[in-house]
């Protein structure tokens, strides 16, 4: 079943069963969003009304198409899907995305049994059906997005986010684009009525374009199904579990019908399965970055950083997440306290390199101490000025460099995390951001808590 999935994220041919003439259609978004994120295969339409829309042909039946599409994506009215699933059938049709709501999440009885029959014949037809009440799925690698909402394109990558929500999941893409997130391969499960989160878990682990899995859940439905597959999936598997309180738990029943899980069971059954607990979206954006770099392997915990301040403010997380800090092998504190102007900085871990006006010593010392054995990590915090401002500061502008190449370079030859903060005006943000391979955060608490995160992984699966 795992490369049945393959049809959701690479379909060369798509029929939006639903779409009209009408200008307003909503299942015109498909084709503007697939167009914009670069999709190049062809587009089809069936609706009562035969004509066009932005281009694509539209016809008024399966049967009256000028050749057999790869997938169907279903955008009318809940009482039709039942009817358009036998025609799918019929047709030869088996992988389905339905982006119509009214059914089980309405907690109404004529969309529970609108479910019930979407699933009978699913079973029966051997169909292969994402939704309903969800905005189907996404491709950064092809272009494919299949999204009725107007959806950012992220980077492309090799992250897997699967999201209950089509909500969360628009808003999840501006975040992952502004963010530098680079985003694989995207699902909306919305009501989950015949394919759940097990299914495309168990797709992702297998999947050669995903390193990282992340997840954006309301409920798990088959829990203990789930835990034990993720007991054996050797890739990072990252879980923001929403719906834990009264308030949340009544909010999902009449968002995705969704039932509320028994938190301290679900915390504990997580860490047994090693999977990576976020308690936010902003946590889940920067815990799955931070797993494109490579493991922390051990507690030793580096901080350099040009503030003094920072450091200080590193150093005191580090000692509230259990890190050790090793001191500054000798020689090299020989070798490079030479470089500082005024001699009053003591070099130490953690290093202040506020009194060394030299980029290339500041970079090759932070590579020399790096590449040792005395540590398994590094945090640092930079700050990138804006190059109009610099004209007048010559010292200071000394210093400017392209930080961006420089950390993804020390990561690639020297294959040890960094965690980077850089503050950045906002107004170059987003370049810097998506031209690094790896992560770049906005604070030092970010920073010391994904290394922490990265290390309690990893030390756990060592075990």
């Amino acid at each position: 079943m795992k490369k049945e999935f393959d049809v959701f994220f690479k379909a060369r041919s798509v029929v939006i069963i639903g779409l009209s003439p009408n200008p307003g259609n909503l299942g015109r978004n498909i084709i503007a969003n697939s167009r914009r994120w670069g999709y190049e295969g062809k587009f089809f339409g069936v609706s009562p009304s035969p004509g066009e829309n932005d281009g694509v042909a539209i016809f008024k039946s399966l049967d009256a198409l000028p050749e057999k599409p790869e997938l169907a994506v279903v955008f009318t009215k809940a009482n039709l899907v039942p009817e358009i699933l036998l025609d799918c059938a019929r047709y030869g049709l088996r992988h389905i995305a339905v982006s119509s709501a009214g059914f089980e999440e309405t907690g109404k009885a004529e969309g529970i049994e609108l479910a019930e029959k979407i699933k009978k014949i699913c079973r029966e037809k051997g169909l292969y059906l994402v939704g309903p009440n969800g905005i189907a799925t996404a491709n950064t690698q092809n272009g494919l997005c299949l999204s009725f909402m107007p959806l950012d394109k992220p980077a492309k990558g090799r992250i897997a986010f699967i999201t209950q929500s089509g909500g969360i999941g628009t808003g999840m893409a501006t975040r992952m684009k502004n963010d530098g997130f680079p985003l694989g391969k995207f699902v909306s499960l919305g009501n989950k009525t015949v394919l759940d989160e097990i299914d495309f878990l168990e797709y992702f682990a297998y999947d050669s374009d995903t390193d990282i899995i992340c997840f954006f859940l309301e409920d798990l439905r088959r829990a203990r199904e789930f835990i034990e597959l993720a007991k054996t999936i050797n890739k990072p598997i990252i879980i923001y579990k929403a719906n834990n309180t009264p308030y949340g738990a009544f909010a999902a029943s009449t968002h995705t019908g969704a039932l509320k899980n028994d938190e301290a069971v679900m915390d504990g059954a997580f860490r047994q399965a090693g999977i990576i607990r976020a308690y936010s979206v902003s946590e889940l954006i920067n815990l799955g970055r931070a797993f494109l770099m490579p493991p922390m392997k051990g507690n030793r915990l580096l901080i350099i950083s040009p503030s003094g301040g920072m450091a200080v403010i590193m150093s005191d997380l580090a000692y509230k997440y259990g890190f050790e800090l090793p001191p500054i092998p000798q020689d090299i504190s020989e070798k490079y306290s030479a470089f500082r102007r005024a001699g009053i900085i003591d070099f130490k871990n953690p290093v202040d390199f506020g009194d060394i006006y030299s980029a290339e010593v500041q970079r090759n010392c932070l590579r020399e101490l790096l590449a040792r054995d005395d540590f398994d990590g590094l945090a640092t915090a930079y700050i990138y000025r804006d190059p109009e401002t610099l004209k007048h500061f010559k010292t200071l502008g000394q210093l400017q460099r392209d930080l961006v190449a420089e950390f993804n370079e020390t990561i690639e030859t020297i294959h040890k995390p960094v965690g980077l903060m850089m503050t950045v005006p906002y107004r170059y943000k987003e370049e810097l951001f998506a031209r690094s391979k790896y992560p770049i955060y906005d604070s030092p608490e970010e920073v010391v808590y994904v290394l922490a995160r990265m290390r309690d992984y990893f030390l756990r699966r060592r075990k």
